[in-house]
């Protein structure tokens, strides 16, 4: 069976069906299940009505290794999010980033990685990014794509990650990525001094049904914060953040490197 006919049975994109068989992305759940049906290996507890395919079995397995424990409420609630407002002073936002500036980044980590764990980072983050993704004939994992508005300190594009190859790749794909009617990305300018965040990177997850949590992330943990109170603080914190920030189109113009400063 042709890659193919796996797309067209599992109604999933030609080029996710290949990012799951190179093993650049992991396979999500629902995708697991729908081709356990194709591949006659489709199994269901009769008595809870649990699904347990061989590929469903398999898929769990793979996302309790490849994704660490603190990570993982990060990426359920990512999978489920309507909208996800996102600060970054550091680095270039996950959902943004190449591959070859993802390793770069993941490779950074002390004490080092081994190649295969980076892989698996690298892959991860791929993946996570395949919820923004559009798709001409809206296939079922390409549909209800989450609205992204990012907001990235001119300092992470100065940033040399990995060699200027890397950076040059990374800021066409910020322009490849901002032209996507889902994403908006602001930059601060370094001109804009210091801000209400003090560069603390966060992000705030909006679900469907307008419930919102913010997510930190530290050196080998991650911090959720659910309080109603606190998250609105945040928002508002945001919403102080874009009104330092670069509208999209002298966004687009300092990521080129052609807005005049004057």
């Amino acid at each position: 069976m042709t890659q193919s006919d796996v797309a067209k049975q599992t109604v999933y994109a030609l080029s996710t069906v290949s990012a799951y068989e190179t093993g650049t992305r992991i396979p999500s759940a629902d995708f697991a299940e729908r081709a356990d049906k194709v591949f006659g290996t489709e199994e269901v507890d009769a008595k809870t009505g649990e699904k347990k395919g061989d590929l469903v079995r398999l898929q769990r397995l793979v996302e309790q290794v490849s994704v660490r424990p603190w990570f993982r409420d990060r990426v359920a609630v990512e999978r489920q999010a309507a909208e996800i407002r996102e600060y970054e002073s550091y680095q270039i936002c996950g959902l943004l980033q190449t591959e070859d500036y993802a390793r770069a980044i993941v490779s950074s980590v002390r004490p080092i990685l081994p190649d295969d764990a980076i892989e698996r980072a690298v892959a991860l983050r791929m993946t996570r990014q395949q919820i923004l993704e559009p798709d001409d004939g809206v296939p079922l994992d390409q549909d209800n794509a989450p609205r992204l508005w990012a907001i990235i300190d001119e300092s992470a594009l100065n940033r040399v990650v990995g060699n200027p190859e890397i950076m040059r790749a990374q800021r066409e794909h910020l322009l490849t990525m901002a032209r996507r009617p889902n994403i908006t990305i602001q930059i601060v300018p370094n001109t804009e001094g210091a801000t209400c965040a003090f560069g603390r990177a966060f992000a705030v997850l909006v679900s469907q049904n307008n419930s919102s949590v913010v997510y930190f992330e530290d050196i080998g943990t991650a911090r959720y914060v659910r309080d109603r109170d606190e998250v609105s603080r945040y928002m508002l914190v945001f919403d102080y953040l874009r009104s330092c920030a670069l509208n999209d189109k002298q966004s687009i113009d300092l990521i080129k490197g052609t807005r005049n400063e004057s």
